[in-house]
């Protein structure tokens, strides 16, 4: 069995492995082609730990705006309710394939709510 979420390591190993699997996902990897860059994958990457740090334990470690960057793919690219579907399902194996435990269902409830706000906020159903 494994552990629970308890750190921002643990964090760093769900977005990492996430994003592994969105280079590999021939539906979602043109979404994250800005992130191929090693230095830009790792700030990215931070960011995204930050986010999940913030999300998960209140830590004041994000002060971004994580909508903004989405609409703009969203303009740029056009994205689907599918999109976001795959996207929750990528989350969650990257999340179930390292943890379980309380925390671990918690980031992926937040997740799930995220997403649909982000669905709502761009009109995409």
């Amino acid at each position: 069995m494994t552990k629970d979420i308890a750190t921002r390591e643990d964090l760093f190993i769900i977005v990492n492995d996430f994003y592994n699997d969105l280079f590999q996902s021939k539906e979602l990897s043109h979404f994250f082609e800005a992130f191929r860059n090693e230095e830009a994958l790792g700030h990215h990457l931070h960011t995204l730990v930050d986010f999940w740090d913030n999300t998960l334990f209140y830590s004041g470690t994000y002060q971004k705006n994580a909508m903004k960057p989405h609409l703009r793919i969203n303009r740029t690219k056009g994205m689907s309710a599918a999109d976001f579907d795959l996207w929750i399902k990528l989350f969650n194996k990257a999340v179930d394939k390292n943890f379980t435990g309380q925390n671990a269902d918690t980031i992926k409830m937040r997740a799930l709510s995220i997403a649909t706000v982000m669905k709502l906020k761009m009109n995409i159903y």
